[in-house]
């Protein structure tokens, strides 16, 4: 099954506002970590696909489950580095209709509402997000239809097959957003267990988002606390997954 991720890089706007020279730092960094993120990727999976534009990114291919995986690096790389990624990813790769072309004019007009989707689902919640289509988190989580829920997850963690899926499972991070509108993936719970953020990284990521969103207006503001409630989401989550497996 194809898959869609369409996400920006909040307040590049802004940036641009202070100075031309520091939103292009900004954007290079981004497009730095996202090519040598996934570039590896792309090479062994030659119908994946990565598409940069100003403050965009379009990544699309035909299995999400080791494509989220990837994103969740890129995330990560990009929070430690102050950029904030807000993204989601929906069912269906897309596909552009052939089109009349010249040499210096492409065409790339889609031929369904995957993008769109993609893009709209992207816009409806804040901060550094990564959001998933419910109908794709069904899928990705054939099997385990527990866990689609709260209170699925947290009652079952034993039996089969909830307690045969690893600690590092991309599965374990998959939840629904605190509305339960949509499903969004706690990707600063890093899936190596060597790897892991424990509380000390946790409460300095958050306390230097805090420092920062109180500097700010709230419509900027909220970007940076939406991207704090998600890091307590997420520690939250691994500290119960750890708790349950005697780690």
């Amino acid at each position: 099954m194809g898959f869609t991720f369409y996400g920006d890089l909040l307040g590049i706007s802004g940036y641009y506002k202070l100075s031309p020279s520091i939103a292009k730092d900004k954007l290079n960094e981004f497009y730095n970590t996202v090519f040598f993120s996934l570039s590896d990727y792309c090479r062994d999976n030659v119908n994946a696909h990565v598409h940069m534009f100003s403050d965009s990114l379009l990544f699309y291919g035909d299995d999400p489950t080791p494509a989220i995986v990837e994103l969740h690096r890129v995330y990560i790389k990009l929070l430690h580095k102050g950029l904030l990624l807000r993204g989601a990813m929906v069912t269906g790769r897309i596909n552009f209709q052939i089109r009349t072309e010249l040499i210096n004019f492409e065409k790339q007009l889609p031929n369904d509402d995957t993008l769109a989707r993609a893009v709209g689902l992207e816009s409806t919640k804040k901060g550094a997000r990564f959001l998933i289509e419910p109908e794709l988190a069904n899928v990705i989580l054939e099997g385990h239809q527990e866990w689609l829920t709260h209170e699925g997850y947290v009652n079952k963690q034993t039996g089969h097959p909830y307690g045969q899926v690893p600690y590092e499972s991309t599965l374990r991070r998959i939840a629904p957003t605190p509305e339960q509108d949509v499903y969004e993936f706690l990707y600063f719970w890093a899936c190596h267990r060597h790897l892991n953020h424990n509380d000390v990284d946790y409460d300095f990521k958050i306390e230097t988002l805090e420092e920062i969103k109180g500097m700010l207006g709230q419509n900027i503001a909220i970007h940076y606390k939406g991207t704090i409630d998600l890091l307590r989401r997420c520690n939250k989550r691994q500290k119960f997954t750890r708790k349950m497996l005697n780690m």
